[in-house]
């Protein structure tokens, strides 16, 4: 007999022969709330890596005593990734400062590939802090609706991005190194100073 325990408290004992898929979808469809997710899965008290939880999943149910998952809100989900959004900015500003000095020394191969691992990490940034928002906000309207630090920088952060492409196209080198060191670095500071610890202080709340 298989247990099947969600945060370590039993939910099923099941004889079945389920696979392990269809005890996740019992649990996401059965015992989890709207708001929660499975961030990871344990088997006979071991947990497993992603890659393992794929290769499991159509396996019998039946050969393991005890199959656990842990859970969390998207709201707690949201906080956990906005803790790591300040180290996550470090990084792209020094990615930046790395892609202004290869063109100023003119290695602009170095500089092409650098330039398209910043447009795609800002453009994972944009829509990871739009989700974090959009979901801290669910609980949060009346509070964030005396701010305006996220819509502002949204918006001044979109410009530049919708500024850079054209002018690295023209290979319009000073104005490109302008929207890098100023106004994108000075955008994604205000973001970790301001931006940031709003939505943080909002937890306690």
């Amino acid at each position: 007999m298989t247990s099947v325990t969600v945060n370590n408290k039993l939910v099923k004992n099941s004889d079945k022969n389920f696979s392990v898929n269809d005890v996740m979808e019992f649990v996401l469809n059965e015992i989890l709330h709207s708001d929660e997710v499975i961030t990871s899965v344990d088997i006979n008290g071991k947990q497993l890596s992603y890659e393992e939880e794929q290769e499991i999943m159509s396996e019998s149910a039946q050969q393991y005593n005890d199959i656990n998952f842990t859970t969390t809100s998207s709201y707690e989900l949201a906080f956990d990734a906005l803790a790591d959004c300040s180290s996550y900015i470090d990084t792209i500003i020094k990615k930046i400062e790395m892609l202004t000095e290869y063109q100023n020394e003119n290695k602009m191969n170095e500089a092409n590939v650098l330039f398209g691992e910043v447009i795609e990490i800002m453009d994972l940034f944009v829509q990871l802090m739009s989700r974090i928002y959009k979901t801290i906000r669910k609980r949060h309207t009346q509070h964030l609706q005396t701010s305006t630090t996220f819509q502002n920088l949204e918006i001044h952060l979109l410009s530049i991005m919708k500024a850079l492409v054209p002018a690295k196209e023209k290979n319009d080198i000073i104005m490109l190194n302008d929207l890098l060191e100023y106004e994108l670095t000075d955008n994604l500071t205000q973001w970790k100073i301001k931006a940031i610890p709003e939505l943080k202080k909002l937890r306690d709340l």
